[in-house]
C-alpha cells in the first residue's frame, strides 16, 4: 500500500469536497492518464465525473484502495480498467487475474446495489492482451456489467482523448439526437 500512499492521501482530500452518486473511473496508470473533467467539459457532457485511478494499480491491490477512495463517493456508474500492470508483471495467470476482477466487481455490488459498472478493455494489440480483453468481456456479461471496447486506441496520437471520446456514452444517461449522429459516424 506504500506505493500508492501519495495518492491515496490526495483523492481522500479530494473526496471532502466531491458530490456523491456521480461517474467515477478507477484503474491503473491509463486510467489515470486521462484528464476527466477537461474531457468532460470539451465533450459537453452535462455529469460530474471523478478520477481516481492510481500509478501502476494491481488487481489484486485494489479492493482496499477502493473503500475510501471510490466507495464512499457513491458513485452511479464505475469506469473500471484493471489488469495493465498485473499483465506487464507476468506474476499472476490470466485466470488468476479475471478471478481477482469478479471478486472485486461482486464487492463493489455488494456495497452498491444501484451502481452500473463499466469495464473497459486494456488498450493493447498484444496477443495475451487480447485474449484478456476477451475475458473481460465475458466477465462483463457473466456479472451483468456493460463491457467498453477501447483495445486500439493506444495507437491513436492522443490515446486518452480516444478512449474516452469512446467511454462517454457509456457516461451520460441519455444520449440527444446529436450524440447518436455522432456515435454513428465515429
Amino acid at each position: 500500500m506504500k506505493e500508492y500512499e501519495r495518492e491515496y492521501d490526495y483523492y481522500r482530500n479530494l473526496n471532502r469536497i466531491s458530490q456523491k452518486g456521480n461517474v467515477v473511473l478507477f484503474g491503473s496508470s491509463f486510467m489515470k492518464s486521462i484528464p476527466v473533467s477537461e474531457l468532460t467539459q470539451t465533450f459537453g457532457l452535462n455529469c460530474v465525473a471523478y478520477n481516481r485511478s492510481f500509478t501502476d494499480l494491481s488487481v489484486f491491490d485494489a479492493k482496499k484502495l477502493l473503500s475510501d477512495t471510490v466507495t464512499e463517493l457513491m458513485p452511479a456508474k464505475l469506469v473500471l480498467q484493471l489488469g495493465e500492470t498485473d499483465l506487464a508483471r507476468g506474476y499472476k495467470s490470466l485466470n488468476e487475474i479475471t478471478e481477482e476482477y469478479a471478486k472485486l466487481i461482486k464487492y463493489i455490488k455488494a456495497e452498491n446495489k444501484k451502481i452500473k459498472i463499466i469495464i473497459a478493455s486494456i488498450c493493447s494489440t498484444d496477443p495475451e492482451t487480447v485474449k484478456y480483453n476477451k475475458m473481460l468481456e465475458e466477465l462483463a456479461n457473466k456479472l451483468g456489467c456493460q463491457y467498453a471496447d477501447i483495445t486500439n486506441e493506444d495507437e491513436t496520437l492522443m490515446p486518452e482523448v480516444k478512449a474516452f471520446s469512446l467511454l462517454k456514452c457509456f457516461i451520460i444517461d441519455k444520449l440527444n439526437f446529436y450524440d447518436i449522429m455522432q456515435y454513428s459516424f465515429s
